[in-house]
């Protein structure tokens, strides 16, 4: 998943996720990965992941990514500050500290 071409079209993320089930991953460093470049291309039935995935994990090698990924765009952003809402209180202070400068800064 890190080599996917940065011009890889939605069409074609949903042919990998079709053939893999990449959005029905398991392991958190496959479907941390997947969201990730599925937020930078815009692949929205990977959403569907987002919200769970991010108020059960509290990793920072999780969280960084994904929320970089999300502020930088004012949608992904808005949707950013929906999910941390709630998943906040669940995160230890470090990691709530680095979310809370992510989208503060973006």
């Amino acid at each position: 998943l890190s080599t996917l071409p940065a011009d890889l079209s939605v069409e074609r993320m949903g042919e990998l996720d079709a053939a893999f089930g990449l959005s029905k991953a398991q392991n958190a460093e496959i479907i941390a990965r997947w969201l990730q470049e599925s937020v930078k291309r815009g692949y929205k039935p990977a959403y569907v992941r987002l919200e769970p995935f991010l108020t059960s994990v509290g990793r920072r090698k999780f969280l960084d990514p994904l929320y970089n990924a999300l502020a930088a765009t004012p949608e992904g952003k808005k949707l950013a500050l929906e999910i941390y809402a709630k998943a906040r209180p669940g995160y230890h202070p470090i990691a709530q500290t680095t979310v809370d400068k992510i989208l503060a800064d973006n």
